[in-house]
């Protein structure tokens, strides 16, 4: 098998300044992906596909693989289940995909898991759920890319603990991520000492969260967590502000994004959010294993698109990488054999995190590649 740096190598020496073709003549390896570009993860799905199209431009560009070019093949799911099935479906039966990234929505990529397993073709999911992918023994295919729920949790929970918080309040969704971040924290707050003193649930459509956050301000927490995705948490943020509740306000990680700030209209400023380090590359020592990874990845986004990345961006890039890497290290394209290159992927340097992936372990993001960050005038700073 060959070495998993392999392929990253030959993109980096051709270089990301490339004047990029928009299309393929001719494809010999198929892979696919269900990124959304409409619904209500449309502002994650998005830019995560550009990141996608961009990973693949780039490789073709700097030969393909072993000769041959990639052809991606992207289905928009519309973040609904029952289409995201629908297109994973196509993707395997017609399109004859050897491996499949997306979906971003928690929900859509539980959706398909079963099919998926089925077929005996690797997904790498860019949800940020854990369930996702556990556990890993029944569900030898599934993969996931991005910074995960537990992962993000231990930075926040960290910080309550360095500040002596010991009772804290739960806002969640009741989408398929809201739910998994919320049963994550259930399970986990106690072994930082804390206590969560209420919970409280709204629809991943609201548009009003004040009934949810009243009876948050009339509780004794001492910080509160919100856990959802899209523009519900940015209304939500808003209404937090209104009711001007004086408490340490922790999000997700689906908050660090440049849409979230500007739904917020002001409201973002002094929230807590665990990141990937893009939005800080600038701030990153020299010594940072990801510096370079991400300012090249950042600058070849800028010359392609014409505006700066979002952090889901780098999610799309880093899980249509690692699968073409895979390809690259399997040297066929059976399923299963890239499956297991997958599984044995060690201290691959993307633009979310490190990954290194194992047997036991379909989540890959390691710890150190988080960071907690803070809005300040409407801008991504690393919180002190």
């Amino acid at each position: 098998m060959k070495p998993h740096t392999k392929l990253l190598a030959a993109v980096s020496a051709f270089g990301v300044g490339l004047a990029l073709s928009s299309t393929v003549t001719q494809a010999d390896i198929v892979i696919g992906g269900l990124l959304e570009t409409s619904g209500p993860v449309a502002s994650l799905g998005a830019p995560g596909l550009e990141g996608a199209k961009l990973a693949v431009k780039q490789v073709n560009e700097a030969g393909g693989i072993d000769g041959e070019q990639v052809r991606f093949i992207n289905i928009n799911t519309e973040s609904d289940n029952t289409a995201s099935v629908s297109a994973t479906r196509k993707l395997i039966s017609q399109e004859k995909v050897v491996g499949i990234i997306g979906a971003m929505n928690s929900g859509s990529s539980y959706a398909i898991i079963d099919f998926v397993q089925r077929a005996g073709v690797p997904l790498i999911s860019n949800g940020g759920s854990r369930g996702i992918a556990l556990p890993a023994e029944e569900k030898p295919f599934i993969f996931v890319a991005p910074l995960t729920d537990l992962l993000v949790q231990s930075v926040i929970l960290s910080d309550m603990k360095a500040k002596g918080i010991t009772k804290i309040a739960v806002l969640n969704s009741d989408s398929g991520f809201g739910t998994s971040g919320e049963e994550q924290l259930e399970h986990h707050v106690a072994d930082y000492g804390i206590e969560i003193v209420v919970q409280k649930t709204f629809g991943n459509s609201d548009t009003d969260m004040t009934p949810q956050l009243l009876d948050i301000r009339n509780s004794d927490a001492e910080a509160v967590v919100l856990w959802s995705t899209g523009p519900a948490q940015a209304i939500a943020t808003r209404n937090f502000r209104q009711l001007d509740l004086d408490l340490p306000f922790y999000l997700s990680h689906a908050a660090n994004d440049f849409n979230f700030i500007k739904l917020t209209e002001g409201a973002a400023d002094g929230v807590l959010i665990p990141s990937s380090k893009l939005y800080v590359k600038e701030d990153l020592p020299a010594s940072d294993p990801q510096k370079e990874a991400i300012e090249t990845f950042a600058t070849g986004y800028e010359a392609e698109y014409g505006q700066s990345p979002a952090t889901f961006a780098g999610n799309g890039y880093d899980a249509a990488m690692l699968l073409m890497q895979a390809i690259d290290a399997a040297d066929l394209t059976d399923p299963k054999l890239i499956r297991d290159a997958i599984e044995t992927t060690q201290d691959h340097v993307g633009v979310t995190a490190v990954y290194t992936y194992s047997p036991e372990d379909h989540f890959g993001a390691q710890a150190d590649s988080v960071v907690l960050l803070t809005v300040e005038d409407g801008k991504f700073v690393i919180k002190d």
